[in-house]
């Protein structure tokens, strides 16, 4: 069954982007591992994290993570974290198919 998550034509999305810093590969690597098991975008650059959490309906909830995330990392002595959140208007456009809008065969 389908259901509807609210997602008007002109919509826009949200997300919090994370980059944290280390100054040691050990913590870095054991933080990694965390984090990898819940977020797939999770990427290593020398002794930088970046990921990525959304995509949101709403700006509030991005500021939530980006505060959650500052908090996590202020008792880390080890790392820094810069934390801002991004926008998205998705352009709509129709696939090819059937134009009755059935996918697969009855």
């Amino acid at each position: 069954m389908a259901r509807n998550i609210g997602m008007g034509p002109n919509s826009p999305l949200y997300r919090a982007v994370i980059t944290a810093t280390y100054t040691e590969e050990d913590p870095l690597i054991d933080d990694m591992n965390r984090y990898h098991a819940n977020n797939e975008t999770l990427s290593r650059e020398g002794l930088t994290l970046t990921w990525y959490e959304g995509p949101y309906s709403a700006p509030g909830r991005v500021s939530s993570r980006i505060t959650t995330w500052r908090k996590i990392y202020a008792k880390k002595p080890y790392a820094r974290v810069e934390c801002y959140p991004e926008m998205c208007q998705p352009q709509w456009q129709r696939t090819p198919g059937p134009s009755d809008g059935r996918s697969g065969a009855a």
